[in-house]
């Protein structure tokens, strides 16, 4: 007992001198203890710089989406006349774009009631069950075109058709890696020109680079008065001349049955429909904070 009594003396005696030598201005572990607590560019005059690059590129996506509407007393002859014109709208779509389509497909059905007038002379419906007029079944395509110049006809086959509702054509950009590694490389080059021009206007000489980060910045980072992790931010058909026999009329680009009634979406329909349309230029930006030494 007296020899652990010993022991934990000794440690308490030991413990202020180590606290004292490592707080020493003489100590030895004083620099690899004080690098957590002030960064290393407090000791040396650095450069801090932020590459910034913004690149222009053509749209490489597309969408756009319609809407076919039915009805019928009975509301699974509604749906399948709903749905039998969203299948030969799908097929043209994909005759059209092929694999670059990406096509979603939705149906819903609703009742529709009788009306009757109120005692202010409106109609409202009766919405009760015994009162159903017929049901409304709507089928809706939601399409997304990966090659933007065949968008316009993939969607001029849809309004073939005569959707109820459409949707504008939008384009728009997906950034691919190869994109994003492009402008980030820029943005590097720009943080090292805007470093150069830092050091020759105030007359200092552009030492080594020190630090590259991702991201707005500051790489510096900010001073925080609260405890802890600091808190830095960082078609037109052109059709083929008349001859003594008459060419026999271009194949359906898509055909099926709506009801008893057959349909067909034929070129011609589609560049009837096909609206021409510009395509507005992409941003795809990046930052870079970049610090470097001020050499000698």
């Amino acid at each position: 007992m007296k020899h652990v009594l010993s022991l934990a003396a000794a440690l308490l005696v030991a413990a202020p001198a180590a606290m004292a030598q490592s707080s020493s201005p003489t100590g030895g572990r004083d620099y690899q203890e004080d690098v957590y607590v002030t960064p290393y560019w407090t000791r040396m005059p650095v450069i801090e710089s932020i590459g910034r690059a913004e690149m222009q590129v053509a749209p490489n996506r597309a969408s756009f989406s319609v809407v076919y509407l039915e009805t019928d007393k009975n509301s699974d002859d509604a749906m399948k006349l709903a749905v039998q014109r969203g299948k030969v709208a799908y097929d043209a779509i994909k005759k059209i774009a092929g694999d670059k389509a990406i096509v979603q497909s939705s149906v819903s059905v609703e009742p529709y009631y009788q009306q009757y007038r109120n005692k202010d002379g409106d109609k409202v419906e009766n919405d009760r069950a015994d009162k159903i007029e017929g049901y409304e079944a709507r089928v809706s395509l939601t399409v997304q075109v990966e090659d933007v110049p065949m968008a316009g006809k993939a969607r001029a086959g849809a309004l073939a058709l005569g959707p109820e509702t459409s949707t504008p054509l939008r384009t728009y950009l997906e950034a691919t890696t190869e994109m994003n590694r492009a402008a980030y490389e820029a943005a590097v080059a720009d943080g090292a020109a805007r470093a150069k021009a830092t050091a020759s206007a105030s007359g200092s000489k552009l030492g080594k680079l020190l630090v590259v980060q991702e991201g707005g910045g500051p790489c510096l980072g900010r001073w925080s008065t609260s405890s802890g992790t600091d808190n830095s931010y960082y078609d037109r058909y052109n059709a083929p001349e008349a001859y003594a026999m008459a060419a026999p009329p271009p194949a359906p680009v898509a055909e099926g049955m709506i009801g008893r009634k057959r349909v067909s979406i034929t070129q011609a329909d589609i560049d009837a429909l096909d609206l021409p349309s510009d395509e507005r230029k992409q941003s795809i930006s990046s930052s870079v904070c970049m610090i470097y030494s001020v050499g000698n």
